[in-house]
């Protein structure tokens, strides 16, 4: 029996890293190793996935057309794994890869390039033309390099433990372990009790919180 698996919709995909950048990264999901997960927890399949994905961050206005080619979104691709390793290196103590911080600062060289200063809200940020297909890559990089530049948030960057999610998000109370406690913290207490079903002699085997541990599969998020 084959199991159909639901693709992310990038309209709905959730927002819980606490910064544009992250949230950027979380638009996979990712292995222990820094790989990439399976394309349906991808929410760019597709150059028009990626203008989706920018009207859910806020980086593209909503109605705005960006005609994104596939080079793009392969770019955007590209960037979205160095972000990933850059912050999971920083998350974990351990050191950046020296290619993937030359792909960032390469990308924001380009987006500020292309850039003009912009004052929406009353805060000065840089800016791109509304239709610039770049600009969802463009914001993300802007967006990491604010990050790496604010030792407070920077201080507080995490990498969910959750099994093959490898979210970041940003711990603003200091008490966070999980990128969603419903979701990831959910599977672990689940997995636990699933592990102390089996160790117990006495405990029925086939409990209905076992089962349900057992058969467990991801969910969307």
């Amino acid at each position: 029996m084959s199991i159909s698996l639901q693709r992310i919709d990038p309209e709905t995909r959730k927002l819980l890293g606490g910064a544009t950048c992250l949230d950027f990264a979380n638009s996979v999901d990712w292995a222990s190793d820094g790989a990439e997960r399976p394309p349906h927890t991808d929410v760019l399949n597709a150059p028009e996935h990626l203008a989706a994905w920018g009207r859910r961050l806020g980086t593209v206005a909503p109605g705005t057309t960006l005609l994104v080619t596939g080079r793009e979104l392969a770019a955007a691709r590209m960037l979205r794994r160095a972000i990933h390793s850059l912050f999971a290196a920083i998350a974990t103590g351990t050191p950046p890869d020296a290619d993937m911080l030359a792909r960032l600062v390469r990308d924001h060289q380009e987006a500020t390039a292309a850039a003009h200063l912009a004052a929406p809200d009353g805060h000065w940020q840089l800016d791109w033309p509304a239709d610039d297909p770049r600009r969802v890559r463009f914001a993300a990089a802007a967006s990491a390099i604010d990050l790496l530049r604010d030792q407070a948030r920077l201080a507080r960057v995490r990498m969910c433990p959750g099994n093959n999610c490898g979210w970041l998000f940003l711990d603003t109370s200091g008490r966070r372990h999980w990128c969603s406690m419903e979701v990831c913290g959910s599977r672990a207490k689940m997995r636990r009790l699933y592990q102390r079903q089996r160790r117990s002699p006495t405990a029925p085997s086939t409990s209905p919180a076992a089962r349900r541990a057992q058969k467990q599969r991801p969910e969307a998020r």
